[in-house]
């Protein structure tokens, strides 16, 4: 698993500069001004906060800004993807919950408790200040954010009552799901990787070279090792600013919580022995290339039949679940405005 009308204001600008000079940007949007909270959207009257679009698209952003440190037409392209399905989400939420309003579901402290450490542990590795710092850069509250889950949770117990209950799921079923996506109940923290990497510095002070300059040659270094002019080895010795540059690039084994979690995002999804970069990191540009994955064990079917009983349902009932969400969206005003 993995990006509002703020960041699409600081996309052009990133676009337009070098690395180093999209970094400033971003981080000067972020924190050398309050963020403004407009309306992204209303349905039926209903606001969609550009908090809340900007919190989903959080760590979809922060990949994807260290995927395409050209900020090219891929890069924007993805961008405005993602933004678009976040928001088309945020609208269904609003629908259902237009539709059910009048029934006065309670949704219960702990089950809002259970989401947001879900949160934390998937899509920040297990660290809450990560969260925090993240909201924080969206100009959105813990509160309003605890407010958006159980939004969330609302419509799942709703549509649950709706459509998933429907014929019991088979014993086959139940095991074939399980089978499909067990790994991702694991207890993620837990994962180690070893991989091999370059780093090559956005600045080198007893030199004048510019970010770009060191994009372009860490994009050149990828290139002739993926041609075979050079090993990722003598790559390393020859011109990266890693501690390990003279072991050849190699890193010990490090457990995934130790590492960014952009990072670890795309270093886990990465197959072994496949080159990725150059990825930007804070100070520079990263090549890497995995050598071996340990993922912690999944969890076993009994501590998680629940889960997987309803993802089978869920999965049975998807289609009747978007034809009637077609019905309300063809019934209701919706007006977006980014």
């Amino acid at each position: 698993m993995k990006l509002y009308g703020r960041i699409i204001a600081l996309t052009a600008s990133c676009i337009l500069g070098s690395a180093l000079q999209m970094q400033q940007a971003c981080a000067a949007s972020v924190h050398g001004k309050q963020v403004v909270n407009r309306i992204a959207a209303t349905v039926n009257g209903r606001p969609i906060t550009s908090s809340e679009v900007r919190a989903r698209l959080d760590p979809y952003l922060r990949e994807l800004l260290m995927l395409y440190p050209d900020r090219g037409p891929r890069f924007v392209a993805e961008l405005v993807k993602a933004k678009k399905a976040v928001l088309n989400e945020l609208i269904d939420r609003e629908l259902v919950l237009s539709e059910f309003e009048t029934r006065g579901a309670m949704i219960p402290e702990t089950v809002i408790d259970e989401e947001l450490n879900r949160r934390i542990l998937y899509q920040f590795n297990g660290k809450r200040d990560l969260l925090l710092q993240a909201l924080r850069q969206s100009g959105m509250s813990l509160s309003d954010f605890r407010e958006s889950l159980r939004k969330e949770t609302t419509v799942a117990a709703m549509r649950s009552s709706r459509y998933d209950r429907g014929i019991p799921p088979t014993p086959d079923e139940i095991i074939a799901e399980y089978n499909a996506t067990k790994s991702d109940y694991r207890d993620i923290t837990k994962d180690t990787i070893t991989y091999d990497k370059i780093f090559i510095p956005i600045a080198l002070p007893d030199k004048e070279v510019s970010p770009q300059d060191q994009l372009d040659l860490a994009q050149e270094i990828c290139r002739r090792i993926k041609s075979g002019e050079i090993s990722f080895e003598e790559a390393a010795r020859t011109y990266s600013a890693d501690m390990h540059a003279q072991d050849g690039g190699a890193w010990p084994a490090i457990a995934r919580a130790d590492l960014a979690v952009e990072f670890a995002n795309i270093a886990f999804s990465l197959p072994i022995g496949q080159l990725s970069g150059p990825l930007l990191a804070p100070a520079g540009f990263t090549i890497v290339r995995v050598k071996s994955k340990k993922l912690a064990p999944a969890p076993p079917l009994s501590q998680i039949k629940e889960a997987i009983d309803d993802a089978v349902r869920r999965k049975q009932s998807e289609k009747r679940y978007r034809e009637w969400i077609e019905r309300l969206r063809d019934k209701s005003v919706i007006r977006t405005f980014i």
